[in-house]
């Protein structure tokens, strides 16, 4: 397989830790009942909560970085 595009490739290692590992989505855990766990609770809770009335927000792009905590955005400091 030949293509003309250049690619940039990142490899990384480690050594293993000797635990099991289960995946499923965004969620690593040690076994499926913790994965069940992790699902179970995302649909409970959303991580916390999602604070805005859409689950897909989108803002205007001059609106920059912003973080909202406790119903106050935060904007970070100045550079």
């Amino acid at each position: 397989w030949w293509s003309a595009t250049r690619a940039q490739v990142l490899m990384l290692q480690g050594k293993p830790i000797g635990e099991p590992v289960a995946q499923h989505g965004p969620f690593v855990m040690n076994t499926q009942a913790e994965i069940q766990q992790c699902f179970a609770d995302y649909r409970r809770t959303q991580f916390g909560g999602w604070p805005w009335p859409d689950d897909a927000m989108v803002f205007p792009a001059d609106k920059g970085r912003f973080a909202k905590f406790n119903g106050t955005e935060e904007l970070p400091p100045s550079a």
